[in-house]
């Protein structure tokens, strides 16, 4: 185990003005959106997928939080301390991406400030999977002209336009609560389409390597993206929560 840097009052942006409160009773779903003056606005969401967002990390990654860091709803808005144009539709990825790390640098502030929230890193050899070319070589199309960058799936599918390889680990690191290293060597952007049977379980940790029926998501990785998952361990960036409270008043 390695111990690294106590988040609490690190932010390379912050912000102008935030409110947050609980959320009605009666609200339904869950959403993370553009705010008032490109700042950003979320809706009936919990503390622990705040915690996520703003870290760019999975659940499985943050430890020690009280329950209500999960079951609580919060609405939360903010305007941002520097003026933020959101990118119109078909910027450039590294572009979104940029913009959204400033929003995520903001979104911890507000966390420090408003739920005195304070997380350890620290780095942990874990199980994690290998994301690897297969036999053959990956079968990711081309990226279309015009579309994306956009990532939507449902219950065992998934499309992607204009997308890179690490918006898919992201996704099979969800959809497997394992950490997905990026290990295929492909660059740039690209459009691709995976179907699966949601139902059919991964490998238990005694046959992580056993072949499974078409339908799993492993075979239909390799079969439909020329893409394979070994699993390995790794080092495996974890969140410990040192200190959280309820929200001050605004």
């Amino acid at each position: 185990m390695l111990l690294g840097t106590v988040w609490g009052q690190q932010a390379d942006y912050g912000y102008e003005v935030a409110t947050v409160k609980k959320s009605d009773s009666s609200a339904r779903g869950s959403r993370i959106n553009p705010g008032p003056q490109g700042g950003l606005r979320t809706t009936n969401t919990n503390l622990m997928s705040l915690i996520t967002f703003a870290w760019d990390v999975r659940d499985y990654q943050v430890l020690d939080a009280p329950g209500w860091v999960k079951s609580d709803p919060f609405d939360v808005s903010f305007t941002p301390d520097k003026a933020e144009k959101m990118p119109p539709p078909g910027s450039p990825l590294v572009e979104i991406q940029t913009m959204m790390d400033r929003q995520r640098s903001r979104l911890r502030a507000v966390l420090r400030d408003r739920f005195g929230l304070v997380l350890r890193q620290e780095t942990r050899q874990l199980p994690v999977y290998g994301l690897v070319a297969a036999k053959g070589g990956h079968k990711l199309r081309p990226p279309s002209a015009g579309k994306g960058p956009s990532m939507n799936g449902g219950n065992g599918s998934l499309t992607g336009y204009g997308v890179n390889i690490k918006m898919l680990t992201d996704v099979l690191g969800r959809t497997l609560q394992r950490p997905v290293v990026d290990e295929t060597g492909v660059a740039g952007t690209f459009d691709m389409k995976l179907e699966w049977k949601p139902d059919v379980a991964p490998p238990g940790p005694k046959d992580d390597s056993a072949e499974l029926d078409g339908s799993s998501i492993f075979t239909a990785l390799q079969e439909q993206l020329g893409l394979r998952l070994e699993a390995k361990k790794g080092p495996v960036t974890i969140y410990v929560v040192e200190k959280v409270g309820h929200p001050t008043d605004n």
